[in-house]
């Protein structure tokens, strides 16, 4: 990288793994997300192949960018990828469209939605213990989010061990309530039913639905790639990076798996199309008025391990943009000592707050961001497949340190499946995915003015 101070190599595979499982398994299972994969399904086999079938999608992804990181194991991630694939005589519109909708919209707006969320829980628990009287929810998202970029600034040591510390408490919980509720007998008869396609669906019908499931379990599972954007401070990352990408992406699938099983076990397939909220109706059946307290408790700690996960990965993507043009090279400081890049740690908690103050509190203001972009944000996944085979036909095979098994067969399938992806996304929202191009067209402008700076420097993959 350009300057004297370069990243300090600090994490292991299980490092890495942590912040893909911690930013994977946030609150979506506890929301409604659940009843709606189930309401496009509405039977056993076709809600549990749904997320089967989502996260052998995230895995095939998973196995893609793992050998893009092999080939440039830096800062950045898809913005890197997307930036060696696609410039042209200095042209880097591509990848900084794709930083743009990254770095201003869809995740300070994520990290905004889980703040929020992450401060009506913790409010209801303080209300519970009469501490709560007089806190404001919106007061208490801009203090987590601020709490946690402190942390990111300090060093990567000290983030990494808190993001370790909450993914494991994260997953003892979860697999807690899998065991507890695989081996508890409920009160009512248990019935999978139906169990393979409801009486009266055609096989078109059945097709539609499962597809639209999927679209929501992708969202979901989103956050797979994570572990990419720090590569350049993982030890070993070649070994490491995918090795992480796997563990997490499979983690995630058996305690989603895990956590569905339960739901439909108590609640029936059809039951949980109109359960909006099952993860607190089950603590309530299980553990009464207390259980909606308890699940509170695990929603701070789900959502307190995703929010300090996508501050730290958002921080080394601002990074590397920032170092690609002299306008912003402020941002692309690192810290003499600590060696984290503390302005655009700090940038991005501007980006943040600013969204968190427009709320007001109201999570759907955020929430419809992220709406807006998302399907959006689905070109760029394809675009970066298809960067895997650009870089393939460039790079002889023997000098590619991790390669995608099945080449090219999973990348293509991968392609393919990302293809369909954007049109489900299309038909479930078309209204947001045309406001999501129109704000990512607005990057455009922007990308011109900052050209006029932009500089080019070698990236060197430093081992310290």
């Amino acid at each position: 990288m350009s300057g004297k101070v370069s990243f300090k190599r600090d994490l292991n595979w299980w490092d890495c793994s942590a912040i893909i499982v911690g930013i994977i398994l946030g609150t979506g299972i506890f929301s409604v997300f659940p009843a709606l994969i189930a309401q496009h399904n509405v039977s056993f086999a076709l809600i549990m192949l749904a997320w089967i079938f989502g996260g052998l999608f995230a895995w095939f992804g998973a196995m893609c960018y793992a050998e893009l990181s092999s080939l440039l194991p830096w800062a950045g991630g898809d913005y890197t990828f997307l930036s060696k694939a696609y410039s042209v005589k200095g042209e880097g519109l591509v990848s900084f469209l794709f930083a743009w909708a990254q770095v201003f919209v869809i995740r300070p707006s994520s990290i905004a939605v889980l703040a929020l969320i992450f401060a009506s829980e913790l409010e209801k628990v303080l209300m519970f213990f009469n501490l709560g009287v007089g806190r404001s929810a919106l007061l208490l998202a801009i203090v987590v989010v601020a709490f946690f970029t402190f942390i990111n600034m300090i060093g990567i040591t000290i983030g990494k061990r808190f993001q370790n510390v909450m993914t494991l408490v994260k997953i003892l919980i979860l697999c807690f309530i899998i065991f507890y509720g695989l081996f508890k007998t409920p009160d009512t008869p248990i019935s999978y039913a139906p169990v393979f396609i409801p009486e009266g669906k055609s096989l078109w019908g059945v097709m539609a639905g499962f597809w639209s499931a999927l679209v929501l379990t992708m969202w979901v599972y989103g956050g797979w790639n994570e572990a990419v954007y720090v590569a350049e401070e993982a030890k070993d990352p070649y070994r490491n990076i995918p090795k992480a990408l796997f563990t997490g992406v499979f983690w995630s699938v058996i305690i989603y798996l895990g956590i569905n099983l339960v739901y439909v076990r108590y609640f029936t397939p059809a039951g949980l199309a109109q359960t909006f909220n099952p993860a607190s109706d089950l603590m309530t059946i299980w553990f009464g008025v207390k259980g909606g307290i308890i699940m509170s408790l695990v929603i701070v700690v789900s959502a307190a391990s995703a929010i300090h996960g996508l501050i730290l990965t958002g921080g080394r993507m601002s990074y590397a943009v920032a170092d690609d043009f002299r306008g912003l090279k402020v941002f692309a400081l690192l810290h003499p000592k600590r060696r984290t890049p503390g302005m655009a740690l700090f940038a991005n908690f501007v980006i943040t707050i600013l969204l968190l103050t427009l709320s007001r509190g109201g999570i759907p203001f955020v929430e419809n961001l992220t709406f807006y972009t998302a399907g959006v944000f689905w070109y760029f996944f394809a675009l970066v497949v298809i960067s895997l085979i650009i870089l393939r036909r460039k790079v002889p095979k023997e000098e590619i340190p991790f390669k995608v098994p099945f080449y090219p067969f999973l990348p293509i399938l991968f392609l393919f499946i990302t293809i369909g992806l954007i049109c489900g996304s299309i038909k479930f929202k078309p209204f947001e995915t045309l406001a999501g191009i129109a704000i990512l067209n607005l990057g455009i402008p922007l990308y011109y003015l900052l050209s006029i700076s932009k500089i080019h420097t070698p990236k060197v993959d430093s081992q310290s």
